[in-house]
């Protein structure tokens, strides 16, 4: 049995196993760390393939390709809108993520010699931890995990930022043979989702434990679009090409097979070329107007070639990334004094491209003047595999999250021959929480009210204050919008 932490993303899939005092990838092979998160379906042979098979089959005659899958699961898109994208009656996005996940678990068991996983640590967006619009997707690939109890003892969904941040802390003191003192602010950029956390770490014994003080995020899918990073700046650019080359509207453009082969190529160039990229981008910083003279790749699309050049590249940044990053950035520090020590770690694929790692270079000034502002990975690689990484630290239980509620949730409560009404709490706002332990309300007696808190997006009530007389109930529609509306406003209320 072996413990497993993996990095379940939108454009690649990571494994991480802990051994020999060291966070290691599991490859999927010898050529590569990483899976394309990518499925396809073969109509001639029956047949489902997974990866990198799956991402060379695409395009082919009979084949029928499932991309973004995993953002997909918050179930914020159409049918009509899935549909274009392949995803109907049996293939939803929740089938084909299974399908998926549970390739790549059993290629990783096979890999390690073993016959399950005893604890997996799988990662999710922040976003699925902080908005109510988008929390059943959480559930969702939990229920997916749990269908594969014959494979995997028990699961922990962890976020993102959260599992990135345990790498940083476990890194830099490998690194720099010290405790870690401070705080990491973590960006996490990646296919699908920008995803931020601000996190204080306690040394308890021989453990680490990782308290997240704030966090923020984007991923949203709208306007037929999968997420706010990567993949949504990869189809911006090139539905910005193919309206400027047929000279139409994007709502002309098709999801079909010659975008996706579109998309999967510049994604190809974007990595294989990257030097090329930055050098550009680089050398026309004084004057970005003149980028549209230098092309970039050419695609095919509607039985002709298409030229993508540079402008389209940073226009398709501007107006699909750049405001974004810099809306969440300034959730992300805007409660923070500018003498506080923070150490600022970016991760994910999309950290590594060049516009990204300039504008939050230039917006944190890193290696500038302001000194308390640190860059905790520097190495590209390190920055891929930091939330597969961290995940498998916490498998390992090397580390431990604190849970701290973002809300303080209770309710009116009358007791004995009194017509006095309390208000009473069974969850403050900031308060330490041990996931799925019963927490409820009371009055300053001690007296136990019918009411208990397991999560921000699960309630169970009970009014026999018998736990299992309980039963789950979800927030109503105006309590959801209201906590919403609560968390823009500011994050120090408290709403019952």
């Amino acid at each position: 049995m072996v413990n497993l932490g993996i990095d379940f993303g939108s454009t690649y899939t990571m494994v991480s196993v802990f051994e020999n005092g060291m966070p290691v990838t599991v490859q999927p092979n010898h050529l590569t760390y990483n899976y394309p998160s990518v499925v396809a379906y073969d109509e001639r042979r029956k047949r489902y393939f997974f990866g990198a098979s799956a991402r060379d089959k695409l395009g082919k005659p009979g084949v029928i390709g499932f991309r973004g899958f995993k953002m997909l699961l918050n179930q914020q898109m159409g049918d009509v809108d899935l549909k274009e994208r392949n995803y109907e009656d049996i293939n939803s996005p929740e089938h084909i993520a299974e399908l998926f996940l549970r390739h790549v678990i059993d290629n990783t068991l096979e890999k390690l010699n073993e016959d399950k996983v005893g604890t997996l640590v799988l990662g999710a967006p922040e976003c699925w931890f902080q908005s109510l619009e988008t929390v059943d997707a959480r559930g969702t690939l939990r229920d997916i995990c749990l269908k594969m109890s014959d494979k995997i003892e028990e699961v922990k969904i962890i976020s993102e930022p959260t599992n990135a941040a345990a790498f940083c802390v476990w890194s830099y003191e490998k690194q720099q043979g010290t405790d870690f003192d401070g705080e990491i602010l973590i960006v996490d950029y990646g296919g699908g989702t920008l995803d931020t956390a601000l996190v204080s770490v306690q040394h308890i014994g021989e453990k680490m434990q990782i308290k997240p003080e704030m966090r923020s995020g984007a991923g949203e899918n709208k306007d037929k679009e999968i997420g706010k990073a990567g993949i949504a700046y990869q189809e911006a650019v090139i539905k910005k090409a193919i309206c400027e080359h047929f000279e139409v509207t994007p709502d002309k453009i098709a999801y079909n097979s010659d975008f996706d082969i579109a998309v999967k190529s510049l994604e190809d160039m974007l990595v294989s070329d990257k030097q090329f990229v930055d050098e550009t981008f680089g050398d026309y910083a004084a004057n970005p107007e003149d980028l549209v003279e230098e092309v970039f790749t050419v695609i095919r699309y509607d039985n002709e070639e298409v030229e993508i050049n540079f402008g389209q590249m940073r226009q398709a940044y501007i107006e699909t990334i750049h405001p974004i990053l810099k809306k969440v950035l300034d959730e992300s520090v805007r409660d923070l004094p500018e003498t506080r020590m923070v150490h600022v770690a970016l991760v994910g694929g999309f950290c590594n491209f060049c516009l990204v790692k300039e504008q939050i270079y230039d917006y944190f000034n890193i290696g500038g003047l302001n000194a308390h502002i640190k860059n905790v990975l520097q190495k590209e690689e390190d920055r891929e595999k930091a939330i597969a990484h961290g995940a498998a630290l916490l498998s390992d239980n090397v580390m431990e999250v604190c849970n701290v509620a973002k809300f303080g949730i209770g309710m009116y409560i009358h007791f004995g021959d009194s017509n006095e009404i309390f208000m009473k709490y069974a969850i403050n706002y900031g308060q330490e929480y041990i996931p799925d332990k019963i927490y409820f309300a009371k009055d300053d007696d001690g007296r136990v009210a019918p009411m208990l808190l397991v999560q921000l997006d699960n309630f169970l009530l009970n009014f026999n204050k018998d736990e299992s007389k309980g039963f789950p109930v979800h927030p109503k529609e105006e309590f959801a919008a209201r906590l919403i509306a609560i968390q823009q406003i500011s994050k120090t209320h408290h709403t019952s």
